[in-house]
């Protein structure tokens, strides 16, 4: 309805080709990731499963992926909680 009230007329893409999948893994950069942590104590990150501490349970966290270092850093209330490695192969 909004869309239709707007008047504006759709923008599509120049190209019509969609991305190929798999995309190509990143060399740099941080990925940054909002979880929560449900009672059986496990962050999902894409299909990978890590075993948080108790204190994280039924609370939001940020999982920050670094490229560079290979790491993944847990944050709660902008503290870092726990670190995990996490290599891109």
């Amino acid at each position: 309805m909004a869309l239709q009230d707007s008047q504006k007329p759709l923008v599509y893409p120049p190209d019509a080709q969609p991305p190929q999948i798999p995309f190509a893994k990143p060399t740099q950069g941080r990925y940054h990731l909002v979880r929560l942590i449900r009672s059986n104590l496990v962050l999902n990150i894409f299909g990978e499963h890590f075993t948080v501490s108790s204190d994280l349970m039924y609370e939001y966290v940020i999982a920050t992926i670094d490229v560079k270092e290979q790491k993944l850093k847990l944050y709660h209330d902008s503290i870092q909680v726990e670190e995990f490695a996490y290599i891109l192969n």
